[in-house]
């Protein structure tokens, strides 16, 4: 349970003279320390550093041993993604440049991911072909005028054409291109990781901010009678 609390105590003349004296005197204590680096109360700060880079929140609030674990885990997290990008880009070359060697493309850079499946799944241009040609039968039955519409729009290009020398090239091509495939997904998962650190790091910044924020403070309020009133305040938790 959070809350806060206040009592009050009417005072006139010099006590309530002292009571707005304490009240900016404790005001000037808590810039003080603001100003010597530990930043009280200061959520926001704490949360918008975290998200930039997760253990600065924890930094600025003067907690450097719990900053140094989401500094290495961001640290781990870059390493991990940048190894899986390189790792992803490096093995898409190597298929690519396999299905030049052993299928006879005549260009197969740059080509589009469609293209890239599809030398996996068929021995050949023409065995897709007659696979195009099947479905769009399925799809448009007698009308001959959108099956071969169908069959233009899929139908591989002229400089997309190939054929596998044999079966354990175009398996090896398919390991290879699993293989890029899984690196790139695990560079996915780093990026969610690098999310969920900052996420954390995030809340407990803002956790730790909170808990040092003052639990009490003296403030002195006038009264509509000429008097005032000594107060203090507390936050519980």
């Amino acid at each position: 349970m959070s809350g806060r609390r206040q009592h009050r105590w009417r005072t006139r003349g010099i006590a309530g003279l002292l009571g707005l004296l304490l009240a900016l005197a404790g005001s000037a204590s808590r810039a003080d320390d603001a100003g010597a680096g530990t930043p009280r109360g200061s959520r926001l700060k704490a949360l918008a550093a975290s998200l930039l880079l997760p253990g600065l929140g924890q930094r600025l609030t003067g907690h450097p041993t719990r900053a140094r674990v989401f500094f290495a885990a961001e640290g781990a997290i870059l390493i991990g993604f940048v190894t899986s990008e390189v790792q992803g880009a490096t093995l898409k070359r190597s298929y690519v440049e396999y299905a030049d060697r052993f299928a006879g493309v005549a260009d197969a850079e740059g080509k589009p991911d469609w293209f890239y499946r599809n030398l996996g799944r068929f021995t050949s241009s023409e065995e897709y072909l007659d696979e195009i040609a099947i479905t769009a039968r399925g799809l448009y039955g007698d009308d001959l005028a959108q099956r071969e519409a169908y069959i233009a729009r899929n139908a591989p290009g002229p400089d997309e054409l190939w054929r596998w020398r044999s079966e354990a090239d175009r398996q090896e091509y398919r390991d290879r291109r699993q293989a890029s495939r899984n690196a790139l997904r695990h560079a996915d998962l780093f990026l969610g990781a690098a999310l969920l650190n900052r996420v954390l790091s995030a809340v407990d910044a803002v956790r730790l901010a909170r808990s040092a924020e003052p639990r009490h403070a003296f403030f002195y309020r006038p009264g509509e009678d000429g008097s005032g009133y000594l107060c203090v305040q507390w936050t519980l938790d």
